[in-house]
């Protein structure tokens, strides 16, 4: 009996895992800012805690998952593990640390709608690792993204803008309020 392979379009993609879920599955996102789900067989074979870049086997998610998480993890290795929240590492840690993700929660708020780069720049990150983070809020329905565009002819967002609210987005200059 022949096997075949059904997965034609596996890619082999840098992951950052940023969150974890209470089922033991987890999300991270590429480079590129696409949402990746972790199942929670490889979540356990791999011992994930978060902070982990992983080189990782994705496919193409379902398809009626894939407009929030586009690929989901087949296979994949730990390349290096980093703490989400860096947090001081001392035996007195400071108490007032705050987690990445709710840094970027207090930008937003603070400057409304920000693109990766920019968020990345602020809280001193690189942008993989800030749009792994972004990724994770927005499939928890925590912000919203906007993808802009800078030519018709473009397949790929030229950015990707992250806010609190869709409504942010369309905020109108006339308004008297």
């Amino acid at each position: 009996m022949e096997l075949r392979n059904t997965f034609t379009d596996t890619q082999i993609k840098d992951v950052f895992v940023d969150d974890l879920t209470v089922s033991g599955s987890a999300f991270g996102a590429t480079p590129d800012g696409e949402a990746v789900f972790i199942n929670a067989r490889v979540v356990n074979a791999l011992k994930l805690s978060g902070g982990e870049h992983l080189r990782a086997m994705v496919v193409p998610n379902y398809e009626d998952k894939r407009d929030r998480v586009q690929w989901r993890t087949i296979r994949a290795e730990v390349q290096e593990t980093r703490p989400i929240t860096d947090a001081p590492r001392s035996e007195d840690p400071e108490p007032t640390a705050v987690p990445k993700d709710q840094q970027i929660l207090n930008l937003l708020d603070e400057h409304g709608p920000l693109r990766t780069s920019i968020l990345a720049r602020l809280l001193g990150i690189d942008s993989g690792e800030a749009g792994a983070l972004c990724h994770g809020l927005y499939a928890q329905g925590k912000i919203a993204l906007a993808d802009v565009y800078s030519s018709p002819s473009n397949s790929r967002a030229s950015h990707r803008v992250w806010a609190l609210d869709i409504n942010e987005f369309d905020v109108d200059p006339f308004d008297e309020d």
